[in-house]
């Protein structure tokens, strides 16, 4: 549980710290990589099979998200962001947390169906990822901390709206928490950042009520992209099943065989004790 809640406090950190130095777009973009990373630990670790409409759908999903943020991407932007060394840093940032989300869902999701289960999980993850940000931010954040707790911070937060914005996204943020580990509960972890991909909907309509903003038809198209690849990656086999989907049969037969040979064996020899008690009974 430690080890989980270090790859997650983590993940998320590196993702965070990425937008001082790289630009939205590319964190956004980077953040779709959880999809390959989650398919890969998920063989390594789990020992799970993908058929190639998985990773036809995965490709789709990750290729929606580039249609989307592609279209706010300027040539300036791409020209900073190859001459400039911070931005390389936040480059690797990001990358490096979505490849540590892919993994953190893996491991939850042993965690939730081997082990604890989702309350188990909750409370010693959310234990062992407070104690470890509590550590990190007291030898890297404290000024941080210290201007986002302060009066004084100025324009254009002040700060009770802060306050309202932070124990806000503390709260679901929490709710996204369990709802995903009860999604892992009946799931599995690939899927689970493909349909995450889908907040991008939500988000551009939380954009439109809050700033008037209009949606272009690279978001229709990104959307429509996104939603593809997951029917197309459910489609298939879940691979839940699929890695062992050639041997059960087998193995039921098998241990039926064996199971029918031992109650036999047990019937012939039970019959042959009662034989020999009933003998001896008419002998004396």
């Amino acid at each position: 549980y430690a080890f989980v809640a270090l790859v997650e406090s983590q993940a998320y950190y590196l993702i965070f710290v990425a937008f001082r130095y790289t630009s939205f777009t590319f964190v956004y973009v980077s953040d779709a990589l959880a999809i390959p990373s989650a398919m890969i630990f998920t063989k390594l670790i789990m020992k799970r099979g993908y058929l190639w409409m998985h990773l036809i759908g995965g490709a789709i999903c990750v290729a929606g998200i580039v249609v989307n943020t592609a279209s706010d991407m300027t040539l300036q932007d791409g020209l900073e962001h190859a001459a400039s060394f911070d931005h390389i840093r936040g480059d690797l940032y990001a990358v490096l947390g979505a490849v540590l989300l892919g993994l953190d869902d893996v491991l939850s999701e042993i965690l939730v169906t081997e082990y604890g289960g989702v309350r188990e999980m909750l409370f010693m993850k959310g234990l062992f990822g407070a104690l470890i940000s509590i550590l990190q931010i007291c030898f890297f954040e404290v000024d941080n901390m210290r201007e986002l707790f302060s009066a004084n911070y100025g324009a254009p937060c002040d700060i009770s709206r802060r306050m309202v914005l932070f124990f806000t996204h503390i709260a679901f943020r929490a709710l996204d928490v369990w709802g995903e580990m009860q999604f892992l509960l009946v799931s599995e972890a690939a899927l689970l950042n493909l349909m995450l991909l889908t907040s991008d909907l939500y988000a551009a309509l939380f954009d439109v009520a809050r700033v008037g903003l209009h949606l272009t038809g690279y978001f229709y198209a990104a959307f429509g992209m996104i939603c593809f690849g997951i029917v197309l990656y459910e489609a298939g086999p879940s691979p839940t099943e699929s890695g062992n989907s050639e041997n059960t049969p087998k193995d039921i037969e098998f241990h039926s065989r064996e199971e029918d040979e031992s109650f036999v064996a047990d019937t012939e020899h039970t019959s042959n004790l009662g034989n020999k008690i009933r003998l001896n009974g008419e002998l004396a």
